[in-house]
This record gives C-alpha cells, structure tokens and sequence, in this order.
C-alpha cells in the first residue's frame, strides 16, 4: 500500500514497518531494503497475475467461452493488477519507472510466461477449428506474441481500468473477427 499511495523514492522502511504493524528492526529482519521488499511485491503480482490469466485460457469452450473471451479475460488478468496499483498512485509514472528499474527482469521473464500461455491456447483453438491462424499466414508464438504486444499499448497514459476494459473488448472483437 506504501509503494502505491507514495511512491517507491518517498516510502521509507518506517512507513512500511508502521503499516504493517511491526516494528523497524523485525522488518530488517526479514528484508534487508525496501528494494527487494518492492521485488517480492512484483513477484507476488507476477504470479498471482499469470495464475489467473491461465485459468482464463483454461476455461471450457464448451460453456460458451470462445478463444476470444478467454484470451480477453486473461490479458485483463495479466494487465489489471499491475495498473491498479499505478493508478492507485498520486504519481503512476515514478511507479511504472521504479518498477521498470527494480523489476525488469521480472516483468520479462513474467511476459515470456504469459505468451508461452497464450501460445499454448491458441494452438488449441487452431486444432479445434475456433480460429484459422494459417488462413491469417500466422503462427501461434507469432499471434500470442502481437496479442501481448499490442494489448499492452491500450493502457498508454493510465487511463480508468474502465476504459482499458473497453479498449480490449474492441481489440479482442477485432482481432479474433480475422481469425475466423
């Protein structure tokens, strides 16, 4: 909560021991910096993230959940809690930044997961004849690959979680309406 409503740069060891109920030395204990106190915060997200955009792609067609609303409702899975927490705070963009510079190689390694995911659904939905990536000259890495590059780019300038809502229903609609 620190980290979101003031910022990496402006919360101190003091203001996370308080927050948590604990004192300064117990925290030390534990956590030898804010830094990687903020690290395991990513990974957290990271995981419990990539959890439940897998649930999504998992989900059965057979309740009418097409490929195109479980991927939409993964990418939301895998984006969402990430922009919460930027837009929770009175400075997002330092957020976005200190995660960038603290949790890059997190970020990454968490991305190639979640489009080994995507991958792996898509191929599916190719074998049972959902969509038709070989009539779009497309692969699966290639199509996973382009839905998380250009899903990312919905959130340019941390708009509601609302509007990123709407952008990707659009975006998926589109999308996937070329695939079949």
């Amino acid at each position: 909560v620190q980290f979101s409503l003031y910022g990496f740069r402006r919360t101190s060891m003091e203001d996370i021991a308080k927050e948590t109920g604990v004192s300064r030395a117990s925290l030390y204990s534990y956590f030898d910096n804010k830094e990687e106190i903020f690290r395991g915060l990513a990974a957290k997200l990271h995981e419990q993230s990539l959890a439940n955009a897998e649930s999504h792609l998992k989900g059965d067609a057979s309740v009418g959940l097409d490929i195109g609303s479980r991927v939409e409702a993964a990418l939301l899975s895998r984006l969402a809690p990430f922009f919460e927490v930027v837009a929770q705070s009175a400075d997002g963009s330092a957020i976005y930044d200190d995660n960038n510079r603290l949790c890059g190689d997190l970020g990454l390694a968490s991305s190639e997961r979640f489009i080994g995911m995507l991958t792996t659904a898509l191929s599916a939905a190719a074998r049972a004849g959902e969509i038709d990536l070989k009539a779009a000259g497309l692969t699966a890495p290639a199509t996973a690959e382009l839905i998380y590059l250009a899903s990312g780019g919905l959130k340019q300038g941390f708009p509601k979680i609302a509007a990123i809502e709407k952008k990707m229903h659009g975006f998926v609609s589109v999308f996937f309406a070329g695939l079949r």
